[in-house]
């Protein structure tokens, strides 16, 4: 613990930290664990997710600790499900080479896909709360409307609005960047 630390200037971030990671670091390897089912890379990712904590602690609420732990456990799933992207995608230029036309148009198929959810993510991540955590919440965790409001305190009926503002402003940030949704 004593290396991130190190990254922290302030006293009171620093307790805090050492709060949150005695408190979360065992529950956040088995998630990752469950996730990955690869010890040593769960381990890599809780890792990470302590470094992204460190920029984010202000935003971090310990006075409940439902909402930290939602905080946090975002986080991690989505570090988690980001490596088994990056790694499920790795195709070899041998495999592509010995294929057909016709297998070879399914893979830029599926690449296409994948890089097309890869940027939504990125899109996803970069946006505000309750945005993100909305969104994540529904789409990376499954959940419905009545559940996230119960997790974040909101109506059902305003978890529906955050999420479609929020895909609305993906669909904008998405045209920004040049991809068009096929309407025109």
């Amino acid at each position: 613990m004593l290396i991130y630390l190190t990254l922290i200037d302030n006293e009171d971030e620093k307790q805090k930290f050492e709060r949150l990671y005695s408190n979360y670091r065992s529950k956040m390897q088995y998630i990752a664990v469950g996730i990955l089912k690869d010890e040593h890379e769960a381990e890599n990712i809780v890792h990470d997710t302590f470094i992204t904590m460190i920029d984010v602690l202000d935003k971090i609420d310990e006075t409940d600790d439902r909402k930290a732990w939602n905080y946090i456990v975002t986080i991690l799933k989505n570090k988690c499900y980001n490596y088994l992207k990056r790694r499920n995608r790795m195709v070899y230029s041998d495999d592509i080479l010995n294929l057909d036309d016709s297998e070879t148009e399914d893979i830029l198929q599926t690449v296409i896909r994948e890089e097309s959810i890869f940027v939504i993510a990125e899109l996803i991540r970069k946006l505000n709360y309750p945005y993100k955590e909305v969104l994540y919440l529904q789409y990376y965790n499954g959940m419905n409307s009545k559940k996230i409001a119960e997790l974040l305190q909101l109506t059902p009926s305003n978890v529906r609005q955050i999420s479609n503002r929020a895909k609305k402003r993906i669909k904008e940030l998405l045209k920004e960047m040049g991809y068009d949704d096929g309407d025109n």
